[in-house]
């Protein structure tokens, strides 16, 4: 072909492309093969052609085989020796002239010719076969078939989920890795299913991590335009990291890891290999670069909480079932606190004397577990709030950084001689401000009994105006206990965190809807779901933090 016919045959090719895209002869094309007449013609073509079909389908089996013999004789002749077919050759021959010469000999090869090529003839490919393997088969259809009760729609059209209905009616795509695990599917489903009320798409969910395994963690992504649903069986997330100086900026705390592509970078962290034990904490800085024996360095992907004055999150809601690793995440996050120089007050409501180990400790203002004392610990707070809130812009107008920051009298009486000036010459200027509230309905409930208003509204109140005070407002509680949360102080702590598993209720509670996350029947301590502001729900390790000393983080 000469460069002319190249370019005129390029040209040809791109005009029929145009015209072939454009809206016009698109609409043309659409009617056309929409017209009731066409399609009618098209329809008694088709089955015209079929019927033709079985008709010769006997004389197309015959001729077949007859071309797919010739084709292998053929073969068979090239490929042998000159001596080797002269030899078949002969043999052939002779045993064909031997059984012809018989009374019944002709109609013998004749049979044996027809039954030859309808045996060649026969069709071999296979249309009607899956071609997964039977264990990958079994797999999916139990699938299928447990999601029918919660798929099934007698008014859909296309039946994608059905009694009796075959897994690839519904599933359009899945993977399995290398361990013959499953680990991706993507089906579709009715327009008719309620894909927008969480009950709904909880059973779907629940159905799900039953029938591939609870001891997987799942991420769903529901296309609620066009009807589809990709689920994907999730790595787990490391275990063995344990608090420790993470390489970030001063204003961002380190709530755990999550998946690589739910953060926007990574950061070296010190992860204990299996069976290893919490690493030696050093004070010299310049030891702890050394990876100790039992550990060793991995690029993980943070969970940042990043603060501010003002910040758009300043405050922090922890929820999570007992034994799910509340109390290890809030002393990785007072231990990173604390190493900042930040002033921290503790309200130990269970009594368990677990934050014991602060109390006398440089920059900790308070860490009590009597109810009176929380309360007015907690009334303090805020008025101390209040004051950084209106002192902050005059001081800002004034260029004044002095500190009027004051102790409250509660940490004077009972720190020792001498250490009321040691904590004001300690702070040169106003530090941030921290309150912990552990298990805060334990804390309603002593109020109640106190006579005393919710601390809730206090609460309320106090995270208002903390938000522009340098103050940060940290609370926990149990998953179940979510619902009686009061709404204006749920909706301050936008970061939140929740732990183990959360039921369809309070997950809609914290994050604004089911999880589109799912998670294994068990859980380890530590493993669950943040959400940090508006930003999208994500899973979380926490760090395991055994020592509450300041030094020791």
């Amino acid at each position: 072909m000469t460069q002319g016919a190249r370019t005129a045959d390029s040209m040809w090719t791109r005009l029929g492309r145009v015209l072939s895209g454009s809206p016009p002869v698109a609409r043309l094309h659409t009617s056309l093969l929409r017209h009731p007449r066409i399609a009618k013609g098209r329809g008694m073509a088709h089955e015209g052609w079929s019927r033709v079909l079985d008709v010769c389908y006997p004389l197309i089996v015959l001729v077949r085989g007859t071309h797919r013999g010739a084709t292998q004789l053929g073969s068979w002749w090239i490929g042998a020796s000159r001596e080797k077919r002269r030899l078949q050759t002969v043999i052939v021959l002779t045993c064909l002239i031997g059984v012809g010469v018989l009374k019944y000999g002709p109609l013998l090869l004749a049979g044996a010719f027809l039954a030859a090529v309808t045996w060649l003839g026969r069709d071999t490919s296979r249309k009607g076969a899956d071609p997964e393997s039977p264990e990958h088969i079994a797999r999916l259809q139990a699938i299928y078939n447990g999601l029918v009760p919660y798929l099934q729609n007698g008014d859909d059209p296309d039946q994608h989920f059905k009694p009796g209905g075959r897994y690839r009616d519904a599933f359009t795509a899945w993977q399995f890795d290398e361990q013959d695990r499953l680990i991706r599917l993507r089906m579709d489903y009715s327009e008719y299913f309620r894909d927008g009320e969480p009950d709904s798409r909880s059973k779907v969910e629940r159905a799900l991590e039953g029938k591939i395994g609870h001891a997987n963690e799942f991420l769903y992504a529901w296309d609620e335009e066009g009807n589809h649903l990709d689920v994907r069986i999730l790595p787990p997330l490391p275990e063995g990291v344990s608090a420790q100086p993470w390489p970030v900026a001063d204003i961002e705390f380190v709530l755990g890891v999550t998946d690589p592509g739910s953060a926007s970078r990574l950061i070296p962290v010190l992860v204990a290999d299996p069976g290893a034990g919490a690493p030696a904490r050093d004070a010299d800085p310049a030891t702890r670069e050394k990876v100790p024996p039992g550990f060793s360095m991995a690029q993980l992907a943070p969970v940042i909480w990043r603060l501010g004055a003002p910040g758009p999150n300043p405050h922090l809601l922890l929820a999570g079932a007992p034994a799910s690793g509340k109390s290890t995440a809030v002393r990785s996050l007072l231990g990173q606190v604390l190493a900042r120089g930040h002033a921290v007050a503790v309200i130990d409501t269970d009594q368990t004397a677990q934050y014991g180990a602060l109390a006398g400790q440089r920059n900790v203002v308070r860490v009590t577990e009597d109810p009176a004392d929380s309360l007015e610990l907690l009334d303090w707070f805020g008025l101390e709030a209040e004051r950084r809130a209106e002192r902050t812009p005059a001081a800002t107008a004034r260029g004044d950084g002095a500190s009027n920051f004051e102790w409250p009298a509660a940490v004077r009486a009972d720190s020792p001689a001498g250490a009321g000036s040691d904590l004001d010459s300690a702070v040169p200027a106003e530090p941030p401000l921290w309150l912990f509230v552990d298990n805060l309905p334990e804390l309603c409930a002593a109020a109640q009994r106190l006579g005393r208003p919710d601390p809730q509204d206090t609460l309320a109140a106090l995270a208002r105006k903390a938000r522009f005070a340098g103050t940060t407002l940290v609370v926990t509680l149990r998953t179940d206990q979510v619902q009686a949360m009061r709404p204006a102080l749920r909706n301050q702590l936008t970061t939140r965190v929740a732990l183990g598993r959360v039921d369809p209720v309070s997950s809609t509670l914290l994050f604004g809807g089911t999880l589109e996350l799912g998670g294994a029947q068990v859980m380890p301590p530590g493993r669950g779901y943040v959400r940090v502001g508006s930003g999208p729900v994500i899973r979380l390790q926490t760090p395991y933090a055994p020592a509450l000393a300041p030094s020791a983080v």
